[in-house]
């Protein structure tokens, strides 16, 4: 039983050797939240966190680092997706070091539009 418990104890401080990183965005406007939300990252797990949004969802954009604007060709397809407010989706599977934008509307604005031009130029045309 001791090995057990001793074995369960570094297994706890194992997965607490890395911290991740969260990222927070709050954007308001006239008063109200337009959109909150979190991102929270360890490792390989990404959970995508939708706190608050003036339309019920927050919209998500997700790209590989090294898609630039400008590049013509991705190593992983961009990935969008939606979170009902009030809710989580969790990933395992995303490009190391990827970049996100988050806004309340599908359409991309303000800070998403240069991400939304990244996949533009990544997505091959008809």
């Amino acid at each position: 039983m001791n090995k057990f418990i001793a074995s369960i104890c570094l297994l706890l401080c194992l997965t607490g050797c890395e911290r991740g990183r969260t990222v927070v965005v709050h954007a308001i406007a006239n008063g109200h939240d337009v959109v909150y939300s979190q991102v929270h990252v360890i490792g390989q797990l990404a959970t995508f966190r939708c706190l608050r949004s003036e339309s019920g969802q927050c919209h998500y954009t997700v790209i590989a680092d090294d898609c630039a604007p400008a590049s013509a060709a991705c190593p992983s397809p961009p990935k969008q997706f939606s979170v009902g407010q009030g809710d989580t989706m969790t990933f395992t599977s995303l490009p190391p070091g990827f970049r996100s934008c988050v806004a309340a509307t599908a359409a991309p604005d303000g800070d998403c539009a240069p991400l939304a031009a990244a996949i533009a130029s990544a997505t091959p045309s008809p």
